[in-house]
């Protein structure tokens, strides 16, 4: 059996691809594993999405739509359950518009989109935190209180 000098290349090339592919590829691209969306349910005070996963460690990327045509919404990430998001959302009160309704002492948040107007959308990156549960809250004056809330479960 004679094989052809291009036939060995075009092989050990499929080989190689092959075992890059086994071994997931190349993680240096530096893009968010762990890629969530979230919008807001049109006008209703809600998230379409209120339930997210994560894996501790994980880089992070949760892409936020204000699917709303006359309201504005954020997105909060708060480092704890509902204890944490109620002290947030207060926190956030009185920040005030001029913050985006978002608190200036940022300890007990893991991340945050800036208030966005209807139609709008921001890309917010993080690392997940240890495995646990994770409040994701709207802090717009009202909001929070009439159920806009999620739950970030990190594994």
């Amino acid at each position: 059996m004679k094989i052809s000098a291009k036939a060995m290349v075009v092989s050990v090339m499929l080989l190689g691809a092959l075992a890059l592919a086994a071994c997931g590829g190349s993680a240096s691209s530096g893009a968010a594993s762990g890629a969530l969306e979230v919008g807001t349910d049109g006008e209703n005070l809600a998230y379409n999405n209120v339930a997210l996963t994560a894996k501790a460690g994980e880089k992070v990327s949760i892409t936020f739509k204000n699917n709303s045509s006359a309201q504005s919404h954020n997105l909060i990430v708060v480092n704890g359950g509902d204890d944490v998001a109620n002290a947030v959302n207060d926190a956030a009160a009185e920040a005030g518009d001029a913050a985006g309704y978002v608190p200036a002492d940022g300890a007990d948040l893991i991340a945050h989109t800036a208030l966005l107007a209807p139609g709008a959308s921001e890309t917010i990156e993080f690392t997940a935190p240890a495995a646990g549960t994770y409040s994701f809250v709207c802090t717009y004056p009202g909001h929070y209180g009439a159920g806009m809330k999620g739950v970030l479960t990190v594994n």
